[in-house]
């Protein structure tokens, strides 16, 4: 009966790894599936701390696509000289908002929140890394309003290749995201 047991057990903690296992090869072939969303939004917001995303929201921005930059989660000293250091950006810094409270993604869409509410928003942009927009894009969905379009605008970054996940640091990006991701859907 002992070694029965013992056997039940090792096969129902199998299935569990197993099963969680196939939930990391969905969530990692996910990354890589996010589309540009083309349409223009009231505000920009970018989540700071990954290569290429705030240059991408100046982009955007200096382009019309939004009204609004919102950098989330910049560094407590952080200037909009310091950020955009490049001589060749031209944009209206009247019209950019550095957040620099948050440090996690539930802050930034906590912190977002505040000025969206603040400004009338109806629309933003979220950009983000493509193995990051899965757990940003379900944060900001449950943090803000219901009747505050969340258009996605993934970038890629040199860390990782959405399109060969399994290559470079991608694996460790994504597991750390998978696990993070579902903490935020346990916790929020």
């Amino acid at each position: 009966m002992r070694a029965s047991f013992k056997k039940s057990v090792f096969l129902v903690c199998l299935v569990i790894l197993l099963f969680v296992f196939l939930m990391y090869l969905n969530f990692a072939y996910d990354a890589g599936t996010y589309k540009e969303d083309a349409r223009t939004a009231d505000a920009i917001v970018v989540l700071a701390g990954g290569f290429g995303r705030v240059d991408k929201g100046a982009e955007l921005l200096a382009n019309g696509r939004a009204g609004y930059l919102i950098i989330a989660g910049t560094d407590k000293d952080a200037t909009l000289k310091s950020i955009f250091f490049k001589n060749d950006v031209r944009i209206n810094t009247k019209k950019i908002i550095l957040e620099k409270v948050s440090r996690s993604t539930y802050e930034n869409a906590v912190e977002a929140k505040k000025n969206i509410e603040k400004m009338g928003l109806k629309s933003i942009i979220l950009i983000t890394s493509y193995y990051h927009m899965k757990r940003a894009s379900y944060v900001f969905s449950r943090m803000l309003p219901s009747h505050v379009a969340i258009r996605l605008y993934p970038v890629t970054t040199p860390n990782f290749d959405e399109t060969a996940w399994w290559k470079g640091r991608g694996p460790i990006l994504l597991t750390v995201e998978f696990f993070k991701f579902y903490w935020y859907r346990l916790w929020i």
